[in-house]
């Protein structure tokens, strides 16, 4: 006797899990997007509150400004080699890192309203201030963090401490800081994402106990063309007047990538600053 054929029961189970798999898919997507508008509803409810409690030091504002930047800052495992770059940083691997804030794309200067897609991030260690790009975790910016301070109950005010600084005399020249320059930025390259090799160096002066140098890349200018008005040189070549007797002029202003250091005489870089970073995003 011929066997009956047991396909068509087979073809129907898969169409069903196919059905399934389809169906959980469509939840998830729905699951996502209901997700999302609560988020962004929530975000929306804390920008409101602090617009609406301009005063940076009230409890209401702290609060909202607390809650917003966890809401909208990326995940703390997506965080994780920012602070370890940090760390290096500071050259101290158990460092505490606060993350403070992020800031987000829309304008030049960080300033923009998309809260999904945060343009730096900024952190707070060891009594310094350190911005991150988010899209490579390299440190972009360090320098003395904001101090906070406050009211005892005793009506005593408590301010957070300063950084501690190295300030041993170990280094009084123009030339026997520039090694230690060097060294910190080829050191550091795998954090910092510069490499000064491709660059000229510049000393910059001195301040008691402090040296101050960069390197520019000359070999990439960003050149920018915009329009100025009011406080103009009459004599410039492209100066006019206009109707209503106000000066303007087209101002051409070319910038170079940058890469800039303070050193303290003991060796310690206490600010850097890239501004090759900035001028990217323009």
């Amino acid at each position: 006797m011929k066997k009956k054929s047991n396909r068509f029961p087979l073809i129907l189970g898969i169409v069903a899990i196919l059905g399934l798999l389809a169906w959980a898919g469509l939840r998830m997507q729905h699951g996502d997007t209901v997700a999302e508008t609560k988020k962004a509803n929530e975000i929306a409810e804390l920008v409101a509150t602090m617009e609406a409690n301009p005063n940076k030091d009230s409890q209401a504002y702290k609060e909202a400004q607390q809650k917003f930047c966890l809401l909208t800052a990326r995940s703390a495992q997506e965080r994780e080699q920012a602070v370890v770059n940090i760390q290096k940083f500071l050259g101290s691997s158990d460092m505490p890192v606060e993350f403070l804030c992020s800031r987000f794309n829309g304008k030049p200067d960080d300033s923009g309203t998309d809260y999904t897609n945060p343009a730096s991030e900024h952190y707070s260690a060891g009594g310094f201030g350190f911005t991150v790009d988010p899209n490579t975790n390299y440190i972009v910016e360090v320098g003395e963090a904001e101090r906070r301070w406050g009211t005892n109950d005793d009506d005593s005010r408590w301010f957070d401490p300063q950084p501690e600084y190295d300030n041993t005399p170990r280094y009084t020249t123009a030339e026997a800081i520039r090694p230690v320059a060097e060294q910190f930025m080829t050191k550091h390259q795998d954090i910092l994402g510069v490499d000064i090799t491709q660059m000229t160096y510049e000393f910059q002066g001195t301040k008691p106990g402090n040296f101050f140098v960069r390197w520019v890349d000359y070999e990439d200018p960003h050149t920018e063309e915009y329009e100025q008005c009011g406080d103009v040189g009459h004599d410039l070549e492209t100066a006019y007047q206009r109707a209503d007797g106000v000066w303007c002029a087209s101002i051409k202003n070319t910038r170079y990538p940058t890469v800039s250091l303070t050193i303290t005489q003991g060796g310690q870089v206490i600010v850097y600053d890239n501004d090759g970073w900035e001028i990217e995003k323009l």
